[in-house]
């Protein structure tokens, strides 16, 4: 369990973010004024959970390479052990001549020739003749170290010291012994399990592994940087949008109220009867403005809706929406090119793509992985045959001092033990070996058609995106234009006098027609700005990552222009 918090002061908004068990919580957002694009940004990569669920791939990643070199460490051992071992002795026979007892155990062996030629054995009782077994007390110690290396060799070295002591019989004729034996054992895989495609294959999958899942989390950082500038657009649009449509309801109002002054009048009959001749204008000048007021109220609770989805996108607590700034950047007005080359920009745009899609270089690089384990399941269908080489030596020392324990190691060593040998093994069927090799073949085969298909993505995603490109360039202009005549029609109906209800009725529908025209000029200019975006997120040029991922920063010269 950590507790890490970082705090970050931006131009406009502070925001204090702490992590919890590497969950990202956010502690206050201060609404000081508004908040702008490379801000947002930067909120979103701190905040989102979705980053943190990301990141938690990379390090499953890390930890299975981790496990997978765990394979090849050193591993080192070492034990103690105390026994008892009780032997029986051999047999003998005691004949005194005049014919004594049997008796088992050791004995003198003296050798007397009797008068007929025969020899008769006299066995004298030794010191240990009432014993029939021997007991032998052990201690032994032991220590080995083990290394498996990514060449599939693995060695051992081993040092083994035993102490025997007699503890029933006499040590004038069986000292207590310490021996001593160093060895080191050489195992060399020459088939199966030989070499670093096989031994080393898992971790070298492992490792691309690792790079495609750090490719992965940074592509991820970029689409939430490209949802969080569409989000922070839609937002801008929500607020500039409201403010088109009060507005036009100030206009209507201003309209209204110029023919109520019209028709008011201090002599009520004359009132009456200009109301009645100006019915039509009165009527549809009222009705104009209550819809103007309630397309006010419509476009407010829009607002509101897209301030939610921003602040959903930026991942702040539900509490902290209503206090969420404003942005402060303009949606940009003049970043749509007057002209545009489909056939260059898609060319160039598709060749930038497959150079830096992230996502693209994590698909390859798991391509790359299967392929590892490819090449090891096609090792491993040989059979196993192992050469083992053994060499060391072995020494003794005797006495019952803890001196000579130790001293056995270099003690009575007469020469150097060694052996060699081949040792054979294969499965019937080997149908195991089989089994994987055709799965890690279909597994190269899915990473394969992912690199394909995440290509035709690309292709399409170009594709789509030069066509709004071109849709957008060829609209503007015209919805610009048209905004342009519509503002000069309604200066010029303006001059129109009151008392024509064809001139305010027309007013009325200039002025409609006017605002439904600013609105869609700011709609394709948003929805351009969002593209802007995404192009240079499906180019794969889309922001700047510093010395750690998370170290990710936009500019807004750089979501304003298309790459070149």
């Amino acid at each position: 369990m950590f507790n890490v918090c970082s705090k970050r002061t931006l131009t406009q908004l502070t925001v204090a973010a702490c992590l919890f068990s590497g969950v990202a919580t956010p502690t206050r957002v201060m609404a000081e004024g508004g908040l702008s694009l490379a801000e947002a940004v930067k909120m979103t990569l701190e905040l989102s959970p979705n980053r943190f669920i990301q990141q938690a791939n990379v390090t499953s990643a890390q930890a299975g390479v981790t496990i997978q070199e765990g394979a090849f460490n050193p591993t080192p051992s070492a034990g103690i052990s105390v026994g008892q071992n009780t032997q029986p002795l051999n047999s003998v026979v005691y004949n005194a001549m005049s014919g004594g007892p049997f008796s088992r155990g050791p004995f003198t062996d003296i050798s007397i020739k009797n008068p007929a030629n025969t020899y008769v054995g006299v066995y004298l009782p030794g010191p240990d003749a009432r014993y029939h077994h021997q007991d032998t007390d052990l201690a032994m110690l032991h220590a080995e170290i083990s290394k498996l290396f990514q060449n599939g060799v693995n060695a051992t070295v081993g040092l083994v010291n035993t102490r025997t002591v007699q503890s029933n019989l006499s040590t004038s004729t069986r000292p207590n012994a310490n021996t001593s034996a160093v060895n080191l054992n050489i195992n060399v895989p020459l088939l199966k399990y030989a070499g670093t495609q096989s031994a080393a294959g898992r971790l070298n999958a492992a490792r691309k592994q690792q790079e495609a899942a750090l490719e992965d989390y940074k592509f991820f950082l970029t689409a939430l940087a490209n949802n969080a500038i569409s989000a922070y657009w839609d937002y801008r649009l929500a607020v500039d949008s409201l403010t088109i449509r009060e507005a036009s309801r100030d206009r209507v109002m201003r309209i209204t109220n110029e023919v109520n002054a019209f028709v008011s009048s201090p002599d009520p009959k004359k009132e009456a009867q200009l109301r009645q001749q100006l019915a039509q204008v009165i009527y549809t000048t009222e009705g104009a403005r209550a819809n103007k007021s309630r397309m006010v109220v419509d476009y407010q609770q829009y607002m509101e809706q897209a301030r939610t989805n921003f602040a959903l996108t930026l991942g702040v607590p539900p509490e902290q929406f209503n206090s969420l700034p404003q942005p402060s950047d303009e949606i940009p007005d003049t970043i749509i090119p007057a002209n545009f080359d489909n056939n260059s920009n898609r060319d160039a745009w598709r060749k930038a793509a497959i150079a830096n899609r992230m996502d693209l270089q994590a698909a390859k690089l798991r391509q790359e992985a299967a392929g590892f384990i490819v090449k090891k399941s096609e090792r491993d269908l040989n059979p196993q045959v192992d050469l083992n080489l053994s060499v060391g030596y072995q020494g003794l020392d005797e006495g019952n001092k803890f001196d000579n324990m130790m001293n056995a190691f270099g003690t009575n060593v007469e020469g150097v033990n060694w052996s060699t040998g081949l040792e054979f093994r294969y499965p019937i069927g080997n149908q195991t070996a089989e089994g994987i090799l055709d799965s890690s073949k279909a597994n190269y085969r899915q990473a394969e058609l992912s690199v394909y298909q995440k290509t035709r993505e690309i292709d399409a995603g170009v594709d789509v995106n030069v066509g709004y490109v071109n849709r957008y360039v060829q609209a503007i202009a015209k919805a610009e234009q048209a905004v342009k005549d519509y503002k000069d029609a309604l200066a010029a109906w303006k001059k129109t006098p009151l008392t024509d209800p064809s001139a305010i009725l027309g007013m009325l529908q200039t002025e409609a027609q006017y605002t439904e025209g600013l609105l869609t000029v700011l709609n394709i200019r948003t929805e351009y700005a969002k593209l802007v975006a995404d192009i240079r997120f499906k180019t794969g040029l889309l922001g700047k990552t510093g010395a750690t991922p998370e170290d990710y920063t936009i500019s807004f010269n750089e979501v304003s222009q298309l790459p070149r």
